[in-house]
């Protein structure tokens, strides 16, 4: 904003207030790190992961986070997300799978966190997590489970594997084939969509580029 300074007269710029949900941003704390946030250390990602779980503004700055985010390029913790599952949620959204944020936030919330966190430990699958909730009255779908997952610091894959490639493979070329052909259709990454299955880049780009290049000399 700019004002005129009258001792000068001349143009003086100063800054605008922020939004008011910035000011009630948790992250604006004194206790609160700041470099949390755009660290690679897991401590402080971990740290800043549990600032934005108790943040009462989570969802406006998932919003406005996700709007700064550019192509490929994005960086550091934003709205409880770190940049490879804020890049599996716009995958979600190709897919035609958005998310009800504030549901998912009601999953955080003390009356519903020992609910999620026992589920994350019972079930191995979002889809199971997403079953019981609804036999509990919850209309939940999947990918919003997903997201309370990673705001509670869960992993949430979209993908049950067993941890080795063989199995990866399976799931690729299986149940998960039409969706990431979708996917790549719409000019998904390898990786973009190793980040949407919830699995390592290294291991995940490998099974994806080893399973459809079969699918490719089939047809």
């Amino acid at each position: 904003m700019t004002i005129l300074n009258v001792e000068s007269r001349r143009p003086t710029t100063i800054a605008a207030p922020p939004p008011d949900w910035k000011v009630r941003a948790f992250c604006r704390r004194k206790d609160v790190d700041a470099e949390d946030f755009f660290t690679t250390s897991q401590a402080g990602q971990k740290r800043a992961h549990a600032a934005c779980a108790q943040c009462p503004v989570i969802t406006e700055c998932l919003q406005v986070t996700r709007s700064h985010d550019e192509g490929v390029y994005r960086w550091g913790i934003g709205g409880g997300l770190d940049a490879l599952q804020r890049r599996a949620l716009e995958l979600e959204e190709w897919l035609g799978c958005r998310p009800n944020l504030e549901m998912a936030r009601l999953l955080i919330s003390p009356r519903w966190s020992g609910r999620l966190s026992r589920l994350r430990s019972s079930c191995r699958s979002l889809e199971g997590m997403t079953r019981a909730l609804r036999r509990d009255g919850l209309m939940v779908d999947e990918v919003t489970v997903r997201v309370a997952v990673w705001w509670s610091g869960g992993d949430a894959p979209r993908v049950a594997w067993r941890g080795d490639t063989r199995s990866l493979r399976a799931l690729v070329g299986g149940e998960f084939l039409e969706p990431i052909l979708r996917l790549r259709s719409m000019g998904a990454r390898y990786a973009d969509i190793a980040a949407w299955l919830g699995v390592p880049r290294e291991t995940g780009v490998r099974a994806l580029k080893d399973t459809l290049a079969g699918v490719e000399e089939a047809s």
